[in-house]
């Protein structure tokens, strides 16, 4: 996994900021640049002084965007910064990072009730969907190295597409876990014991000891959680399949059902069909 610049979604309604926090740290050992990104309402274009209500709240960001990075820039890291008005911040997040030729998007993100996530797009759900690159969500308030990277792979795949899905995940935990000296494992969910693959086929396919290997019966989501939360909160590193039209319009893929089941950190790789 290689990373040259990372794409920092900034909330711009609270000091605490992990996931530039998270961002920091990847730069820090992969020497990636940061660009932070905040995007704010273009409502005030509709106020009788609307185009310098706009430029006033665009200077008072970029003041609060400046304090922010500034301790990044006094450790060495190389930090870009971009404000933006848009009537649709959740729309504009991925062409954003398109723009900035992201390689990795940073984003924190907050439990969503089934029934939300399911009758709103929320901005997980949109960038998901619309990212060109892999997008971290960020959750743990630890900021330290994690101790494990956890590849959720399903080993049981029925085509080329997926295979190439599941050697992506490999691929990529495989590469953080490296890069950040954490023991690496992998998990796979099956639905019959007909579907489970060889404990060491899974172990030999991504280098490591069988015992690092976890396999359980029952939906992906209910077993990732549970193995994530034995291993106490390791960086989980799955996959989605961004599709469009009627079926991009469903929710409820693994990733999004596990993003409200897991407590900690989710590097999610983005892949299309076709």
């Amino acid at each position: 996994m290689q990373l040259r610049g990372i794409f920092v979604v900034i909330d711009p309604t609270t000091p605490d900021q992990i996931a530039l926090a998270r961002a920091a740290a990847f730069a820090g050992h992969a020497g990636a640049s940061i660009h932070a990104y905040i995007c704010i309402p273009e409502t005030y274009v509709w106020a009788a002084d609307g185009m310098a209500m706009r430029a006033a709240e665009r200077a008072r960001h970029e003041l609060w965007l400046a304090s922010l990075v500034r301790p990044l820039l006094e450790q060495g890291l190389t930090v870009t910064t971009e404000v933006e008005c848009h009537d649709d911040w959740r729309s504009a997040l991925a062409p954003a990072a398109g723009r900035a030729g992201a390689d990795l998007v940073v984003k924190e993100t907050r439990r969503h009730s089934p029934l939300h996530r399911h009758l709103l797009k929320t901005s997980d759900w949109t960038l998901l969907r619309h990212a060109r690159c892999p997008v971290m969500l960020v959750k743990s308030r630890r900021l330290g190295a994690y101790d494990h990277v956890l590849a959720a792979i399903n080993f049981d795949t029925p085509d080329a597409f997926h295979q190439a899905l599941a050697d992506s995940v490999i691929e990529h935990a495989r590469a953080l876990a490296a890069s950040c000296g954490s023991e690496l494992h992998a998990v796979d969910a099956y639905e019959s014991e007909q579907s489970l693959a060889s404990l060491a086929d899974m172990a030999r396919r991504l280098g490591i000891d069988r015992t690092k290997v976890h396999t359980a019966q029952g939906d992906p989501e209910t077993v990732i959680s549970e193995v994530s939360r034995r291993l106490g909160s390791p960086l989980v590193v799955m996959s989605t399949v961004a599709r469009r039209g009627v079926s991009g319009a469903i929710l409820g893929n693994t990733a999004e059902r596990a993003l409200d089941a897991l407590d900690c950190d989710v590097l999610i790789i983005i892949r299309r069909p076709g």
